[in-house]
């Protein structure tokens, strides 16, 4: 009978583990994940601006800003990688 009942309870506690990783997913706001996409995508229409710059300026140089902007790239993908090893190490 006591194995029975512990295997019960073994599997009620999975379900409550469960049950609360999932809650803890849909609480959890994606805010990281949401700015590095803002992030990214600055940075893609910076990159695209630096080579539509020339054609309609008739060879003309983008501003000093474009050419940092571009920067937001590289930097909204390392905060996208952040956010998938901090998610992967929650769902664990």
């Amino acid at each position: 009978m006591d194995y029975l009942t512990s295997g019960a309870d073994h599997r009620r506690h999975r379900a409550v583990t469960c049950s609360t990783v999932e809650d803890m997913k849909s609480q959890s706001s994606p805010r990281l994940l949401q700015l590095a996409v803002v992030v990214f995508a600055i940075g893609l229409a910076a990159i695209v601006a630096l080579f539509v710059t020339p054609l309609v300026t008739d060879g003309g140089t983008a501003p000093t800003f474009v050419y940092l902007l571009t920067m937001c790239a590289p930097v909204g993908f390392v905060i996208g990688l952040v956010f998938a090893l901090r998610s992967g190490r929650r769902a664990r």
